[in-house]
C-alpha cells in the first residue's frame, strides 16, 4: 500500500493540462518529488505541429525532447496475461517504478475509448492503488483503492487476452537534470535537445528548426470542410468533442507552465531582464486565446448549430495568430536563456 498522502489541488489541475503518458512523468517528479525544474522539458513545444486528420488529437508537436529521453532511458512495454500481471506490478514497484495500464470505457455516445490509470500500490490482498488525473474533477482520483479483479474487468485487453503494460523507471537524464540549479537546468535541456544557435537561427543538431502554424492552419481548414456534415449531425463525437478543446490545450499548457516556472523562479526571471514584461504580456494573452477557445468549444458541444460553429472558428483563429507572437516571444526568451 503506498504512503497515505494528499497533493494539492493546485498541482492536481496542472496534471490535466498534460497528454497521458507525460501526465505520468508530472505526477512522478512534479507532484511525488516536488522538481519544479520538470517545466523546462517542454521547452520545445511550441515550435510546430503536425495536423491529424483522425483521432482525437487534432495536431502532435513536432518535437518532443522529453519523450525522446522517455523512450530511450525510461520506457519499459510489455504484454502480460492477467494472471502474471499482480506479480508483474509487484516487481516493478520494487524497483521504484510505476506502472501504467489501458482501461477501456464507452462515452455516452457510444463511443469506445481507451484511457491509462498510472498504478501505484498494491497490497498482499491485491488491492491496487491507482491515480488518474482528469478536467472532470468527480473523476479525478488519487491512489484510489480498487481490487484487482475489479479493475481486470476493465482492462483493455488485446486479441490473445494480454494486457500491455508500460513500466515507468527513473531516467538518468532527467533525474539529473532535475537535480541542477535553474538556469544550469535550462541550459541542459537545450544541449540535451540538441539544440544551439547557429548563425543566428536556432537549429536541432544540423537542421534549422521549423517554426509554424501550418498544423492549425489545416486544422481550421478542416473543420470548415466539415460544417455541413457537423451541422447535419446536429452533435459533436466523443472524438471531435477532444479535438475542438482538450487536445489544443495540452499543446499550450505546458508551455504555459513552462514560462510560469521562468517567471516564478528567481534567477531565471533575473536572466530574463527586460523581456519579463513582455514574457508575462504574452503568457497573459495565450491565457485568454484558450480560454476562448475553451468557452466556445463547449457551446458547439452543448449547441451544434452554424451559430456555435462560427464562434469556435471565429476563436479558433485568434488563437493561430496568438501562437504567431507567442512563437515570436518564445524565440526571444531561448536566444536570452540558452
Amino acid at each position: 500500500m503506498p504512503e497515505v498522502w494528499e497533493p494539492s489541488e493546485e498541482m492536481l489541475v496542472q496534471a490535466q493540462y498534460y497528454i497521458c503518458h507525460e501526465r505520468h512523468y508530472f505526477h512522478r517528479y512534479r507532484i511525488l518529488r516536488d522538481c519544479p525544474n520538470l517545466s523546462l522539458f517542454f521547452m520545445d513545444r511550441w515550435y510546430d505541429w503536425q495536423y491529424e486528420s483522425s483521432g482525437d488529437v487534432p495536431m502532435i508537436s513536432r518535437y518532443n525532447g522529453l519523450m525522446e529521453i522517455a523512450c530511450r532511458e525510461s520506457w519499459a512495454e510489455d504484454e502480460v496475461s492477467l494472471a502474471e500481471l499482480p506479480d508483474r506490478i509487484r516487481r516493478a514497484f520494487d524497483r521504484g517504478s510505476h506502472i501504467t495500464v489501458p482501461v477501456a470505457f464507452v462515452h455516452s455516445d457510444g463511443t469506445p475509448y481507451v484511457t491509462e490509470w498510472m498504478l501505484e500500490g498494491i497490497d498482499a490482498d491485491d488491492t491496487v492503488y491507482y491515480t488518474k488525473s482528469t478536467s472532470d474533477a468527480a473523476s479525478r482520483t488519487f491512489r484510489k483503492p480498487v481490487p484487482f479483479e475489479k479493475l481486470a474487468d476493465q482492462l483493455f485487453r488485446t486479441d490473445d487476452g494480454l494486457v500491455a503494460v508500460t513500466e515507468i523507471k527513473a531516467a538518468p537524464t532527467i533525474e539529473r537534470i532535475l537535480a541542477l540549479e535553474p538556469m544550469e537546468a535550462y541550459r541542459a535541456v537545450f544541449a540535451e535537445y540538441g539544440l544551439r544557435w547557429e548563425g543566428g537561427r536556432l537549429s536541432r543538431y544540423v537542421t534549422p528548426v521549423t517554426i509554424g502554424v501550418t498544423g492549425m492552419d489545416q486544422l481550421i481548414e478542416a473543420w470548415q470542410e466539415r460544417e455541413e456534415e457537423i451541422l447535419a449531425a446536429g452533435e459533436l463525437r466523443f472524438n471531435d468533442q477532444s479535438r475542438v478543446s482538450k487536445h489544443l490545450q495540452n499543446r499550450f499548457h505546458p508551455v504555459q507552465h513552462y514560462l510560469g516556472f521562468l517567471l516564478e523562479t528567481a534567477e531565471t526571471r533575473a536572466a530574463l531582464g527586460d523581456l519579463v514584461p513582455d514574457v508575462q504580456r504574452g503568457r497573459d494573452e495565450m491565457d485568454r486565446a484558450l480560454s476562448d477557445v475553451l468557452k466556445f468549444a463547449s457551446l458547439l458541444v452543448q449547441r451544434t448549430d452554424s451559430s456555435s460553429l462560427g464562434l469556435y472558428l471565429k476563436y479558433l483563429r485568434n488563437l493561430r495568430e496568438t501562437v504567431v507572437d507567442y512563437q515570436a516571444l518564445n524565440l526571444r526568451v531561448q536566444r536570452t536563456l540558452a
